[in-house]
């Protein structure tokens, strides 16, 4: 009798058919992997604010296109189009290059944030307005050259997502906070943006991704990018970089803690855990050998400069979205997971001193004094004076009030900083925001065919929630890097299931 037959007679095997068999059927499930109705094509065309909203857009973008369509006649009649080049110029890259480039092209820019954003900082500074505002400008002059790449295509199009709706819907409980609370303006309009302003990194991306090749490039670089990071983590702890001594209890005898180009264990360790997911289905789904081993050899110093940061928050969101993978791909992998649990400790004495401090009795007293369980009573309070709206924007927990308020400090929990500032309203509307985010991920997983795309949205789908389940411990959101790769990995989610079959860029 073959093995799945024996598994499938045997009582376990009925009992997991069975389990799976009524978890399908709940109602759970069906909100879970359903595709919600207001993101249907025909749906959204048939309803009121559907009609309402195109009528809206084709009014104010038929100027443009009547604009585009006038352009595009006379450059096809201008005297430049009629110069004869040599042969030789018309065949070189530099040419080739240049007619290339595209809209799309930003993509790379904003996939190399990390790099951009340090290299930047580093030759500027960090008072620079260039090295502060630069990804602002970038996603201005994205969606300005946007509408006007289609117009000059002759073609005005959106791709909806089943976050869409969502996403403005928040958009709007947000201002409306603002608006009733926000005691001082400036500080409301700092803080306000590190809730706002990169959730539109998730309409370029689902909009600007275009084919199967293009995704994978992109992916190959950020895996790339996550490489030369870890690879600078791993050499800091060779050399035994020097830290603050606040970044280590007294007690502790850990060697040192990395940050490669980062700035700070913890986000790198959150990058890490968004990253490493995505290159295990890099890994898995890989053709031949050598491809297998070169993503191989990328994960390798991923891991060790996780384990290196000693973030203990970053260790356990890692050990939750690789749970989540398993889960998703296949259950053995949690089996290598509670295995790498067990040893890591024994090979990595370090880990098995911060664990165990985590753990003592001496952590709890002194988290409880001045730690994160002081802070996280401190939210708590806030949330007891102004429990619908909060104490407003940038008031409380985080960076902005770091900068602005006497005696502030970080709360290490966004969403606890989040009811604090906005109160219930403003924390229930970012919860639904983000269990919405993982419903359209989780739709795009299902809907997938291609072996490739598939594996990734698991390796995409694991790697935000590790970063979702960071924020229970850090402010990683607070940090612009790591919500544009948020949003962004999450848009290009979303945009998976329209690039099936779209192996090549289109034809203009």
């Amino acid at each position: 009798m073959a093995k799945a037959q024996v598994w499938q007679e045997s009582l376990v095997g009925r009992l997991t058919a069975g389990t799976m068999r009524a978890w399908q059927q709940s109602a759970v499930y069906g909100w879970t992997y359903g595709t919600p109705a207001y993101s249907r094509q025909e749906a959204v065309r048939l309803s009121l604010l559907g009609r309402i909203t195109t009528a809206a857009a084709g009014t104010l973008g038929r100027p443009l296109e009547i604009t585009g369509a006038a352009i595009r006649r006379g450059l096809a009649e201008s005297l430049f189009f009629k110069i004869k080049f040599p042969p030789v110029f018309n065949n070189s890259m530099a040419l080739r290059s240049l007619a290339g480039i595209r809209v799309e092209t930003l993509l790379w820019l904003v996939f190399s944030y990390i790099l951009v954003d340090y290299a930047l900082r580093e030759s500027l500074g960090t008072t620079s307005s260039l090295a502060s505002y630069w990804d602002e400008l970038l996603l201005v002059a994205t969606f300005l050259a946007w509408p006007v790449q289609m117009a000059l295509r002759g073609k005005l199009t959106y791709r909806l997502t089943p976050l869409d709706l969502p996403i403005l819907l928040y958009l709007a409980a947000a201002a409306f906070l603002f608006l009733v609370r926000s005691p001082q303006l400036e500080i409301a309009v700092e803080g306000v943006r590190v809730y706002v302003e990169y959730l539109f990194w998730f309409f370029v991306a689902s909009n600007l991704l275009l084919n199967k090749r293009q995704v994978r490039a992109l992916v190959n670089w950020l895996v790339l990018l996550g490489t030369l990071v870890a690879l600078h983590g791993v050499y800091q702890y060779i050399i035994g970089v020097e830290i603050p001594s606040t970044w280590l209890d007294s007690t502790e005898s850990v060697r040192t803690r990395v940050f490669s180009i980062v700035g700070s264990p913890n986000v790198l360790g959150s990058f890490l855990v968004l990253v490493i997911p995505i290159t295990v289905s890099q890994v898995l789904s890989a053709r031949g050998r050598l491809l297998k081993y070169f993503y191989a050899l990328c994960l390798a110093p991923m891991v060790l400069s996780l384990f290196f940061t000693y973030s203990r928050g970053a260790w356990l969101a890692m050990a939750g979205a690789l749970a989540i993978y398993g889960l998703l791909y296949n259950w053995r992998i949690l089996l290598a997971l509670a295995a790498a649990a067990y040893t890591a400790p024994k090979v990595i004495p370090g880990i098995a001193s911060r664990i165990g401090y985590m753990l003592s009795p001496a952590y709890l007293l002194s988290s409880a004094r001045a730690g994160r369980v002081a802070r996280w009573n401190m939210a708590l309070n806030k949330l007891q004076n102004h429990p619908l709206v909060g104490e407003g924007f940038g008031r409380f927990g985080g960076a902005v009030a770091a900068r602005h308020i006497p005696s502030s400090n970080y709360v290490d929990n966004f969403y606890l900083k989040t009811a604090a500032e906005s109160g219930l309203l403003g924390v229930a509307a970012l919860l639904w925001l983000l269990l919405c985010g993982i419903r359209c991920a989780l739709n795009s997983y299902r809907r997938l065919t291609d072996t490739y795309l598939k594996g990734l949205a698991m390796g995409l789908i694991s790697g935000l929630l590790g970063v979702l389940l960071h924020n229970g411990v850090e402010n990683i959101f607070e940090v612009p890097m790591m919500t544009v790769y948020f949003w962004l990995l999450l848009g290009m989610t979303a945009a998976l299931p329209c690039l099936e079959g779209q192996e090549t860029p289109p034809v203009d």
